[in-house]
């Protein structure tokens, strides 16, 4: 069934480099070339009326579709039926993900197409929890399947169910039509009753499985540029079909290794191949703007004028200034160089980026200081900073061909 889907994206605004920035107020509205509007928003400095008026706020019980996770970004998109927009929420590492038995689970789990509810949203910005919903059945695995685009009909073996304006039809980042499917496709079904609420085509992607997991646990695995996940027991990951580098750190331990995911089928990794001989260092630049800056890692004063030498996994780094408001991220190692720019001042909105590394690798992240106006033009130019430190975020994943530094809340 063909149809035109508006949809409109509200985003509680914040940086994301692994890390979540509480920013000004005001209200910008950019269209993309896939017509998505988004409206970005500050949470905080929202006054009653305008909450009242236009609040994204929701019932815990209320559930939406997932319509796409962004593991770089630390996004979920969520369709709402009560309105039909989409509205964007950024997840953390302080975020808690639950199946629909109530268990923890990683965000891998959460696939498009799912039934979920949220929690509250905090100060900064960020999903306090996320769980799948046990109000919907999902069928995995159909092969056996015909679509009645007069009848608005999907069979599924000999079982007749119904899709609407409001069924979304995944297929890899796309979304596709219901008569789009075809012979030889692999789908996983969601639905309530006899209704269809979404179906994402599985045909192309593997199961990626780990074990020996106890060494990296809560810390993060790296798959390829595009897949970063939590690690818990034993996880197991569905991966779209491809070669991939893999690699973890932990605790000074760490390694990598190539990986190819075939399609219906599971790669095993043994996690004990990968730790190494340990510990493992890498060597961090800190570049921090602010003159008087004072580096903290793992609450020890640090000096940064040469690179600092750091063990393999997370660490926490704080910087202090008596111009700026203390900032502080989780940072984690798991490359042998790379370099960490810190801008702390608030960057005049007619310039065009921010200072960045030439080494191996490199992030950045910016904090604004605590009296930034809140007028329309600086909310403008942190709009701006924004995207620019979320494309040099991009650009750096992109173009790793071993390993990053990543900042992370």
């Amino acid at each position: 069934m063909r149809r035109d889907r508006i949809k409109k994206t509200i985003t509680y605004l914040s940086l994301l480099f692994w890390l979540c920035l509480l920013v000004a107020c005001g209200q910008q509205e950019e269209t993309t070339d896939d017509g998505v509007t988004y409206f970005h928003h500050s949470i905080a400095d929202r006054n009653t009326q305008e909450t009242q008026e236009n609040s994204t706020e929701t019932e815990k019980s209320e559930e939406f579709l997932l319509t796409a996770v962004d593991q770089i970004q630390e996004s979920l998109q969520l369709y709402r039926y009560a309105d039909g927009m989409e509205y964007r929420y950024y997840y953390g590492t302080g975020t808690r993900f639950y199946d629909k038995y109530g268990n923890r689970t990683p965000v891998t789990s959460f696939e498009p197409g799912l039934l979920v509810t949220i929690g509250d949203v905090d100060s900064e910005g960020i999903l306090t929890e996320a769980r799948i919903s046990d109000q919907a059945w999902v069928y995995d695995n159909i092969t056996r399947f015909s679509v009645n685009p007069d009848l608005d009909m999907l069979k599924i073996g000999d079982g007749k169910y119904r899709y609407t304006d409001d069924t979304i039809v995944f297929s890899g980042d796309k979304r596709i039509q219901m008569t789009d499917l075809s012979d030889g496709d692999t789908l996983s079904v969601v639905g309530r009753d006899k209704n269809i609420l979404a179906v994402r085509v599985t045909t192309a992607q593997g199961t990626l499985a780990l074990s020996n997991t106890k060494l990296f646990e809560e810390s993060f695995l790296q798959l390829g540029t595009k897949i970063f996940a939590e690690i818990t027991p034993d996880m197991e990951i569905q991966v779209p079909e491809g070669t991939y580098e893999l690699r973890v750190a932990n605790d000074g331990w760490g390694g990598s290794t190539e990986v190819t995911i075939t399609r219906g089928e599971t790669t095993n990794v043994d996690l004990d191949t990968l730790k190494g001989e340990g510990p493992s260092y890498g060597k961090v630049q800190f570049v921090i703007d602010a003159k008087d800056a004072v580096l903290s890692i793992d609450g020890k004063e640090t000096d940064y004028e040469k690179p600092v030498k750091l063990t393999y996994g997370s660490h926490t780094i704080t910087v202090y200034s008596s111009d700026y408001d203390t900032w502080k991220r989780n940072l984690y190692v798991n490359s042998e160089k790379s370099t960490i720019v810190i801008n702390l001042a608030d960057e005049d909105s007619s310039e065009t980026g921010s200072s960045q590394s030439s080494s191996e690798s490199s992030s950045q992240s910016s904090s604004q200081g605590s009296s930034q106006s809140s007028s329309e033009s600086s909310s403008q130019s942190e709009y701006k900073n924004r995207q620019e430190e979320l494309d040099t975020l991009k650009d750096l994943i992109s173009s790793m061909t071993s390993s990053s530094s990543l900042v992370s809340k």
